[in-house]
């Protein structure tokens, strides 16, 4: 027992410490990143703002067809079937392209009637123009990156992707400072210059990433024949629309929350702008925990090791909680020291720190929903359920409760428990559902009682 629980943990570090770093890595440099733009006044602030949360979009949908890339990768690499692991690049990396190019086409030909829908000022619009007809150049290469990343991470190789991202960040943040600026010698390119830092980062990793998949033999092989793929495409899309949409609804969801938010006051706005940073830290662990299951629960049943899926899930579920509660502690113990690093009035102070109690009273239930919906039943192929269960608990439940709090006034700590109340009542389903065992399913083989898997779904 105590040599399965070390094999168990040594894998589950492989891939979660990887992940943790570059996240965390990640959001160091973006603060430094905003901190360059920043110096270049409000306006490119605003800029570059506005560009981001249109280009939040295209990321919502990439990720979610990398979703189901994830899915099918992680159990054939699991039944020791590299054709296959092929076969699901191959078939993502078409229509990664065909959607990415389209976003590109639409972003390029009406951008200032796009980026006009996010803010009336002219000035700000110009400048976001001026920056987004570079950033268009980078959605290909966004697309490929997300899915290069992802088969390489459900066949184990996660070291050498998680440096070449950090490759990348330093490179977007030292071209950010020379081409901004025009720092050694280069030409002064204001907030162009951010744009084609990040065109050139994008582009390093995804050569990078794209190497990486050359030795592996992944490119420039057929494995598969036409009728097959159409089987298999049908199968794809069957699992991964829903995610596609679960992303879309939940993001619409966090954007409704904010707006709720903002318009209690912006002492409010801004304790929650001070929260969301330092809680993020926390996400990023969960974030690797949740990817190191959905690898490692997926290799298992795509080897159909049903009772080991099920041993896996349970002990990720039960490192999360213990996970949960550390975190929750060292929140309510640093919280304080923390927010007197900031410049801000006594009363914003109060309410930042009382929001991070809010949170922590909150975060077992928020990171045993994540992983246990992201990482142990969409592996299954138990998107379907996973969609209602996250849309119907924050649209139909956690948003009417919270708009009717602020229409009688009530007061903001009550209205932002109330943006989270839905991480209670998912968590009995999800664990429901977990407990049930639906979500334990080989999506990679080719005939079950003689139908195909196409068929059945």
């Amino acid at each position: 027992m105590k040599d399965n629980n070390t094999s168990f943990y040594k894998k589950m570090l492989y891939f979660a410490l990887p992940v943790t770093l570059q996240l965390l890595i990640t959001s160091g440099l973006n603060m430094v990143d905003s901190l360059m733009v920043g110096g270049l006044g409000v306006t490119a602030i605003a800029a570059v703002g506005i560009a981001n949360k249109y280009s939040q979009f295209l990321i919502i949908t990439l990720a979610g067809f990398v979703s189901g890339a994830s899915i099918f990768s992680a159990q054939y690499f699991g039944r020791k079937d590299k054709d296959g692991v092929k076969r699901t690049l191959d078939l993502v990396f078409i229509y990664v392209t065909l959607f990415s190019l389209f976003f590109g086409a639409v972003t390029l030909f009406f951008t200032k009637e796009i980026l006009g829908i996010f803010s009336s000022d002219p000035v700000v619009i110009d400048s976001a123009v001026s920056y987004v007809r570079i950033i268009a150049f980078t959605y290909l290469l966004t697309g490929w990156s997300m899915l290069f990343g992802v088969i390489l991470k459900t066949m184990g190789i996660v070291h050498k992707p998680t440096a070449y991202s950090i490759t990348a960040l330093i490179v977007n943040t030292f071209f950010n400072w020379v081409l901004i600026y025009g720092a050694l010698g280069f030409p002064e390119l204001g907030i162009k210059g951010a744009a084609f830092a990040t065109l050139l980062a994008r582009l390093i990793q995804t050569l990078l990433l794209l190497q990486l998949l050359f030795k592996e033999k992944l490119v420039g092989r057929k494995t598969y024949g036409t009728q097959k793929n159409y089987g298999f495409t049908r199968r794809y899309f069957a699992l991964t629309l829903p995610s596609i949409f679960n992303h879309l609804t939940w993001t619409l969801g966090d954007i409704t929350f904010f707006y709720i938010f903002t318009q209690v006051g912006t002492n409010e706005t801004a304790a929650v702008a001070l929260v969301d940073p330092l809680v993020f830290i926390f996400v990023c662990v969960y974030t690797g925990i949740s990817d190191a299951s959905s690898v490692m629960i997926g290799h298992e049943l795509g080897k159909k090791s049903f009772e080991k899926a099920k041993e896996y899930a349970g002990k990720f579920l039960l490192l999360t909680l213990k996970l949960s509660a550390l975190t929750a502690s060292l929140i309510l113990l640093f919280s304080p020291r923390l927010l007197t690093l900031y410049n801000i009035t006594p009363e914003v102070e109060e309410l930042a720190r009382t929001l991070l109690f809010i949170f922590a009273g909150l975060s077992a239930f928020k990171h045993q929903n994540y992983v246990n919906n992201v990482g142990i039943l969409r592996v299954g192929g138990d998107t379907t359920y996973v969609l209602w269960l996250d849309t119907l608990t924050v649209w139909a439940f956690s948003i009417p409760i919270t708009f009717y709090l602020l229409s009688i006034s009530a007061p903001f700590p009550l209205i932002y428990f109330s943006a989270g109340a839905h991480e209670i009542l998912r968590i009995f389903f999800g664990l429901s559902r977990t407990r049930s065992g639906k979500w334990v399913n080989s999506l990679v083989d080719d005939t079950v009682d003689g139908k195909s898997q196409a068929e059945i779904l």
